[in-house]
């Protein structure tokens, strides 16, 4: 081992990681000043699990988007300090852009705001503050579109403009076939999943967040590689995203039936609000999501 080698690569990656937490802390500043109107700190502090699951949904989304603008191969330290620095605020206005879509059109009949600092009365008769529903679907928005961006910037090609055109085309189709899959999902689902989300239904939010992470883990997958040219890399992507639509709505309803054979998700969701039994189902969608990913 050469060891000059060994500690100029420690020294490299110390300077990235110090990036990355340069970039979760400007999320969070940029989520600070956007949430003016009530201090998200204070409602961490206070127990706030609807606040602190969107908190965590953006930190890990932003951190998973960077580690595919930090992949590839290297064009020399300085470049690639530049490069990750335009990236991050590439990632850093996505996500932000994934949020509006998520509260405008994903969840449309839904302010995330006001929900997440709602006072909810509980079926025991206690109160709680904030909507955790709504905090675990935008959480996992956040995450499925880390992935997506993962897999465009790592993936991206040819020059420096063609690198940025296509970061920005693949977010774009990338939330397109998020929002078609949240409303196809909707479709197949025997209850109204919005409005359980609004009723603070938990069950319902994982079982809505957790499927749109596989789908980001799928269409991961389908982006990263080098750039092939538009029309190569448009359509493989299209194919991609309507497999991994498919496959996931069908495993939804396999793992239904294997991992609750006395029940069914509508049951434990909409019925029992059994928060363990979407845990699990959520789980083995997304392992099911990671085998797809690195079977493509």
């Amino acid at each position: 081992m050469d060891i000059a080698v060994t500690l100029a690569g420690l020294g490299q990656g110390f300077t990235y990681v110090i990036l990355g937490i340069f970039f979760i802390w400007l999320v969070k500043r940029v989520d600070d000043w956007r949430t003016k109107d009530f201090d998200d700190d204070v409602h961490i502090d206070d127990g706030n699990v609807a606040v602190g699951l969107r908190r965590a949904g953006l930190y890990l989304g932003i951190a998973i988007a960077l580690s595919g603008a930090m992949g590839g191969s290297s064009k020399g330290f300085f470049l690639d300090v530049i490069q990750l620095l335009v990236d991050g605020l590439i990632i850093t206005g996505f996500m932000f852009s994934s949020r509006t879509i998520n509260d405008f059109i994903m969840l449309g009949n839904i302010n995330n705001d006001e929900e997440c600092v709602k006072e909810f009365l509980q079926p025991d008769g206690s109160k709680v503050v904030g909507n955790t529903a709504v905090g675990m679907v935008e959480a996992g928005m956040y995450i499925a579109t880390g992935f997506i961006l993962n897999g465009s910037i790592s993936g991206a090609g040819g020059n420096f403009f063609q690198s940025i055109a296509s970061t920005i085309l693949f977010f774009i189709l990338g939330q397109i076939a998020l929002l078609v899959f949240g409303f196809l999902y909707e479709l197949i689902t025997p209850f109204n999943v919005r409005n359980e989300i609004k009723d603070n239904n938990l069950a319902a939010g994982i079982g809505l967040g957790g499927i749109l992470i596989a789908l980001g883990i799928i269409l991961k997958s389908s982006i990263s590689g080098p750039f092939k040219g538009w029309a190569n890399d448009l359509a493989g992507f299209g194919i991609y995203a309507v497999f991994g639509i498919v496959m996931l709505l069908i495993f939804r309803i396999v793992v239904d039936k294997l991992l609750l054979p006395t029940t069914n998700i509508a049951t434990e969701v909409k019925e029992d609000r059994n928060v363990a039994a979407l845990i699990v189902v959520a789980s083995a969608i997304n392992a099911v999501a990671i085998i797809i990913a690195f079977s493509m």
